[in-house]
Order: structure tokens, then sequence, then C-alpha cells
């Protein structure tokens, strides 16, 4: 399952904002939070491009959003030094 960064936020127990916080201080995102261009087609981090109708242009602005695979999501915090717990399928 593929999530935002606020989403995986939460997952991994931390703040959005402490957790973009510490992807830039990594390198990971940019000053303006966009995903930096060696991170893209690693199967950890992608950009999901979205689009909205904007009535006051009236035309469609396009956008993108910082997602994290299930994979992306474990190496994160391996990178943020979060402790992950695995759930045995077993039981």
């Amino acid at each position: 399952m593929n999530r935002t960064l606020d989403q995986a936020a939460a997952v991994l127990g931390i703040g959005p904002r402490k957790m973009r916080a510490r992807m830039r201080e990594l390198g990971l995102l940019n000053h303006a939070g966009e995903l930096i261009s060696t991170e893209r087609g690693r199967g950890r981090l992608f950009v999901d491009t979205r689009s909205r109708w904007n009535p006051a242009i009236k035309s469609y602005t396009h956008y993108g959003v910082v997602m994290a695979t299930e994979a992306g999501i474990a190496w994160l915090a391996d990178q943020l030094g979060i402790t992950v717990t695995k759930k045995d399928a077993a039981a």
C-alpha cells in the first residue's frame, strides 16, 4: 500500500512536519518539499502527479505528492532511527 508522507509519518509515530524536516536534513527532500531526483526510481519513494480544477483561472492546476511504498516506509524508519516491529503473519 502506497502512502503519502503524512500517512507514513502517522505509521511511524512522528509528526509530519518533523518527518519532513528530518528528510530535508538527510537530503531526500529539497527546500520546497519536493523529492530529489536521485531517489526516484528506487522503489521506495515516488511522486504521484495530481490535478484539480482551479475556478479562478478556469483550468486545471497540476501538482505532485511525495509517496512512500511499504518498502520505503521501512527504509525511512531505518534512516530516521525509528524501530519498527513487524507482526508475525502466522499469528
